[in-house]
């Protein structure tokens, strides 16, 4: 029995129901064991684990002297497992174990690579900087530069081409297209498709050097110097005094083949071939309307091979189609002002009355571009615009071509 006086009990005494089981089964102990002093000495923990040693120890004791019952059985199972619950739990200082992991042996290296050596750069330096040299930094790509075309090529005609629309893919002046593939002005430049054109490459005029040529013909010609055809390089001329090759074609920047005297342009003559307008010639595209305002006269021949259109003075009037401006001016006949232009597939617009023009012999118009303005100038009663469409020397109803 353990003492009153102390309080807490001592865990590595039997208790007074284990000190009575072990009385009733004291003829089932072995003589001669002696239960073990507890040395004063030893540590919380170890005497917790001598308890729980000598408790199972009892509780096998007891289990072979009683006969085991379900009952019997589950409360043993119970406090063994209430002991190593308890054992798990308590703070036992366990020796730590030092687990090494052996890594995969490696092949040696044939040699160490060499030390890079560290260059510090100056405060405020680049990458790109070496030696204090600033270095272009390498482009990923080739750009190539926009140089002028020297030679001259050729173009094959498409269908909806136009002569303005070739000019403008090879920034040419339209007259320079004209000049380069029409050897007579008087005729009208005419184009088809598959028609292969020369471009030259810069405006100008191209000249097939002829027997008898010298620099100084050829720039009055076309109104120029002769410095100005020597300083063009693919000519490979070196002064103005060189011999030319006949046959020879040399580029005359900025040359004007424009005839140097204006050619005056009277209308067609009537012809009762295209009193009706039934017979009048096909063409692929039609022209546009050149003012807008009262149809106030009709076509009818012979007396009036046009239509009139009334409108108040300074109405614009623009060109009807694309083509050269042939005759700008004063007209003789009763037309007042009048221009009048030749389209590429060979048809003329005529334009009577004006009170202005805005443009001169030998311009290249575009179709819908203003080219002077109503007016009631010549033999006119009113302010209207006068509309002729020719070709072939007749003329014809322009409302069988307006939209």
């Amino acid at each position: 029995m353990l003492s009153n006086e102390n309080p807490v009990a001592d865990l590595s005494q039997p208790s007074q129901e284990d000190a009575a089981q072990a009385a009733g089964l004291s003829d089932q102990i072995e003589p001669g064991s002696v239960p073990q002093p507890v040395n004063s000495s030893e540590t919380p923990a170890t005497r917790f684990l001598a308890s729980v040693w000598h408790g199972l120890q009892r509780a096998w004791l007891t289990f072979r002297g009683d006969t085991v019952t379900p009952v019997r059985l589950a409360s043993h199972l119970a406090l063994l497992a209430m002991a190593v619950l308890v054992l798990v739990l308590s703070r036992v200082d366990l020796p730590a174990w030092e687990i090494v992991r052996l890594a995969p042996a490696q092949p040696e290296a044939a040699s160490a690579p060499a030390e890079v050596a560290f260059q510090a750069l100056p405060v405020g330096g680049s990458p790109l900087q070496e030696s204090g040299v600033l270095v272009r930094a390498p482009v990923p790509f080739t750009e190539i530069p926009d140089r002028p075309r020297e030679g001259v090529i050729t173009y094959t005609v498409r269908l909806d081409d136009t002569v303005l629309g070739i000019a403008e893919q090879f920034k040419l002046n339209p007259n320079t297209i004209l000049w380069a593939n029409l050897e007579d002005l008087s005729k009208p430049f005419v184009m088809e498709v598959g028609q292969i054109l020369l471009i030259p490459p810069v405006d100008g005029v191209l000249h097939t050097v002829k027997d008898g040529d010298t620099l100084a013909k050829i720039a009055k010609l076309y109104k120029v110097t002769p410095e100005v055809i020597v300083g063009y390089a693919p000519n490979q001329l070196t002064s103005v005094d060189d011999a030319l090759t006949t046959g020879a074609v040399l580029v005359v920047p900025d040359g004007d083949r424009t005839p140097p005297e204006q050619v005056a342009v009277q209308p067609a003559a009537p012809s009762g071939g295209g009193g009706s307008g039934t017979s009048a010639p096909w063409r692929s595209v039609g022209f546009i309307w050149p003012t807008y305002g009262l149809l106030t006269q009709r076509f009818w021949l012979p007396a009036h091979p046009a239509i009139d259109i009334g409108a108040s003075t300074g109405t614009p009037v623009a060109a009807a189609d694309e083509g050269t401006v042939i005759s700008a001016g004063w007209s003789p006949v009763g037309y007042g002002n009048m221009i009048m232009i030749r389209h590429p597939d060979g048809f003329a617009t005529l334009y009577a009355h004006l009170s202005r023009i805005d443009v001169s012999y030998g311009d290249y118009v575009a179709r819908g571009q203003r080219i002077g303005a109503v007016g009631n100038t010549g033999r006119s009663t009113g302010p209207h615009l006068h509309f002729e469409i020719q070709t072939n020397g007749r003329s014809y109803n322009p409302l069988i071509y307006l939209p």
